[in-house]
C-alpha cells in the first residue's frame, strides 16, 4: 500500500475519531468481497456531505450515488459526470473528496471518495446496507466509517437483522 492514499486513513484514524464530524455516508461502490464474510479489508466508493439537509433525508445521498454508478464506464456528454464514469472504472487509482456536481445533488457540497473499509467497524463484518455513518474532519480528505459500537442501536440492529 505504499504511497496509496488508503494509507493516510490508517495514519489518520485517531485524528478522525477525536475531532471528526459523523455524516451520513451512501455506497456507491465496493470490493465484492466486502459482501461475504472475510478476514480482510477492502476499499469502497462513498458519497458523503457535511450538509445538513442530508440528516433529515439520508436517501438522497443513496439515490446520487446510484446514479454514479449507472454511469460507471460510460462515455457522457455532460463533462461534469465523465471523471465519475472513468474514475468507477479505475478500481485501483484512489480518488480522494471529489466534489459531485450540484446539479446531480442539489447540493454544493457532496463529496465521492475512496474508503477503506475495515470489517470490524461494521456490526456484522460485511456490508450489509447502503448507508452508514462516516466519520469527516474539514481539514483533511480522509475519512472512515464509524465504528458500529457508537451506532445507535436502531441503525446496528438493522445492520444485524439482515442475513449473511
Amino acid at each position: 500500500m505504499s504511497g496509496d492514499p488508503l494509507l493516510e486513513i490508517l495514519k489518520r484514524q485517531d485524528f478522525l475519531l477525536e475531532q471528526g464530524v459523523v455524516v451520513w455516508a451512501s455506497l456507491v461502490q465496493a470490493n465484492n468481497l466486502l459482501y461475504e464474510p472475510g478476514r480482510t479489508d477492502h476499499p469502497a466508493v462513498v458519497l458523503y456531505s457535511a450538509d445538513q439537509e442530508f440528516d433529515d433525508r439520508p436517501e438522497h445521498l443513496q439515490y446520487v450515488a446510484r446514479r454514479l454508478f449507472s454511469v460507471k464506464g460510460k462515455l457522457l456528454s455532460d463533462p461534469l459526470l465523465q471523471p465519475f464514469a472513468n474514475m468507477l472504472c479505475r478500481e485501483l487509482s484512489r480518488e480522494m473528496r471529489m466534489p459531485v456536481p450540484q446539479s446531480l445533488t442539489g447540493s454544493p457540497d457532496v463529496y465521492c471518495t475512496d474508503v477503506m473499509v475495515a470489517r470490524r467497524h461494521l456490526p456484522t463484518g460485511t456490508l450489509n446496507h447502503a448507508l452508514f455513518p462516516l466519520i469527516i474532519h474539514p481539514t483533511c480528505d480522509e475519512t472512515m466509517i464509524l465504528p458500529s459500537r457508537f451506532w445507535p442501536d436502531d441503525l446496528r440492529n438493522a445492520w444485524e437483522s439482515v442475513p449473511a
